[in-house]
């Protein structure tokens, strides 16, 4: 069965002029074991054969590679860089036209660069969509700076998936911090749950806010079966509805017509069938998060008995074909 998998990643350790922002945390030993990149880090910037094998060894026909890093950069150095990130992956997926795919990287601290980096991209380089990594400088991308970026991503017609990043450092004291030691607070911050909680925020800000009413084709990818969000569709209705809020719609309506979510390789059959039922199908698209997660378990989604085989393939790549024209 063909199989193409979104959240897939690397880190531009390896383009040249470019300097990662300084401190980004590791994942910790522990966590995530068996995961490619905690067995071989090189793993985390390899854009080639190495990642081919994986990909054979794991059944994935396509990865649609990002890096989830461009949010660090500021506003001095931020568009070169993307740029330099984006040409750089570009030349890389070049080389495996049938196996690999992009999402841009955007310079979100220069909001005012952004729907044309995005533009190129897509028009140029050939890519499906944009990742980005949760908080714009803190920020949520409701803010009229970035209205042009869904704006643009609608008018392409490519999906924003808005991907996990660190939350801000005031809400990591207040809400992750106490009694706990630095190595547990690196994980309960982020993969171990903060970094969850964030983009869910995220995506419940721009339905309040507007932003699918002002754009109400634009589609929005969330890993991790929807960032928490799916499990209180119910509960955002009864609380934030549209006549309370002003939307032009119940809340349950954006997560099912401008939300799309991924397994991110969390193999639990439960929040498949859930989110089944929640949200359709056909609003389920497949992801391993390499190489930061651990294939093993995936035949648990792919293979679920509750699937019909037409089911199977539309989370396989069906669905993934639809939304990316891939």
């Amino acid at each position: 069965m063909k199989v193409i998998t979104l959240e897939e990643h690397f880190a531009p350790v390896a383009v040249p002029g470019l300097n990662l922002p300084k401190g980004l945390p590791p994942l910790e030993k522990g966590t995530n074991v068996g995961a490619a990149w905690l067995d071989d880090p090189s793993t985390g910037a390899e854009i080639g054969p190495k990642r081919i094998a994986h990909m054979d060894e794991d059944g994935v026909t396509v990865q649609v590679i990002s890096t989830p890093f461009a949010q660090g950069f500021g506003p001095d150095v931020a568009l070169d860089y993307c740029r330099k990130i984006n040409d750089f992956l570009a030349e890389k997926i070049a080389a495996y036209p049938d196996r690999m795919k992009g999402f841009a990287a955007l310079p979100t601290a220069v909001p005012e660069a952004c729907a044309d980096e995005l533009e190129r991209c897509v028009k140029e380089l050939g890519f499906v969509g944009t990742l980005i990594g949760n908080r714009v400088n803190g920020g949520f991308l409701s803010e009229p700076q970035y209205d042009p970026i869904l704006a643009k991503a609608e008018e392409l017609d490519v999906p924003i998936f808005l991907h996990p990043g660190e939350p801000p450092q005031a809400i990591v004291d207040l809400c992750y911090s106490k009694g706990l030691s630095d190595t547990v607070v690196s994980s309960f911050k982020r993969f171990g749950y903060g970094w969850h909680v964030d983009p869910g925020i995220h995506f419940l800000n721009l339905i309040l806010t507007g932003a699918f009413d002002r754009h109400p084709n634009l589609q929005i990818i969330l890993g991790h079966w929807g960032e928490l969000l799916p499990y209180y569709i119910d509960r955002f209705d009864d609380t934030l509805s549209a006549e309370f809020t002003g939307t032009r719609h119940n809340p349950s309506y954006y997560l099912k017509n401008n939300l799309y979510v991924t397994s991110s390789g969390i193999w639990t059959p439960e929040c498949l069938e859930f989110c089944v039922k929640r949200l359709g199908v056909d609003r389920i698209v497949f992801s391993i998060d390499y190489p930061f997660a651990n294939p093993r378990g995936k035949e648990k989604i792919l293979e679920h008995p509750m699937l019909s085989m037409e089911e199977r393939e539309m989370i396989a790549h069906g669905n993934a074909e639809r939304l990316l024209k891939i």
